[in-house]
């Protein structure tokens, strides 16, 4: 599979720690400079901000996808490449999933979890068949993935699923594992 546009769901606040900002606009940065097109959510405060900001200012492309709700709230970044105004948050996720070729989580709050949980689950169900990866700075999120392997272990998720996601810690981790990555079923999903 070919990657041409990666979508990047993360926090719309920057964290305490400048580190997550920091390695947010290195992304930024890696994808302008490989000529990958960033889509992310539209926002002008936090992590969006700072990824979507640092791929511009590297000469490269960025859809935002923001509900209208929050562009009347004054939190839409509208200066990106292309801009994208939907109703709800629901047809923010299904145009972002249409559109994207890979994901990426950074870290973020409830809204990025459950982003990435709902790719997630979408995969397993064989929705789409996209590379999914955490991008796991500083272990952010090693609570969430042993929750995940907690799940699998009392039977309550198969351990395919542990597959369908790349826990990256940096980004030759997660690219490299774009690269290599296969889609596969649980069998409950292939009869």
């Amino acid at each position: 599979m070919t990657i041409h546009n990666v979508c990047v769901f993360c926090g719309s606040n920057s964290g305490l720690d400048p580190k997550f900002a920091n390695k947010t606009a290195e992304l930024g940065r890696y994808l302008a400079a490989h000529d990958y097109q960033l889509i992310y959510g539209g926002g002008n405060h936090g992590l969006m901000a700072d990824v979507a900001q640092a791929t511009l200012d590297a000469k490269g492309r960025v859809i935002g996808i923001i509900p209208h709700f929050l562009v009347e709230r004054g939190l839409a970044l509208k200066t990106v490449t292309t801009f994208v105004e939907t109703k709800t948050m629901s047809e923010r996720k299904e145009k972002m999933l249409h559109l994207a070729d890979a994901f990426i989580v950074l870290p973020g709050g409830f809204g990025t979890f459950e982003e990435f949980i709902q790719m997630l689950s979408w995969s397993q169900m064989d929705i789409h068949q996209k590379p999914i990866a955490l991008y796991n700075i500083d272990g952010f999120y090693d609570p969430m993935v042993t929750m995940m392997q907690t799940a699998t272990k009392y039977g309550f998720a198969p351990k395919e699923n542990l597959d369908l996601f790349i826990n990256g810690h940096d980004l030759n981790e997660i690219f490299t594992g774009f690269d290599t990555f296969k889609h596969v079923l649980p069998p409950k999903y292939t009869n």
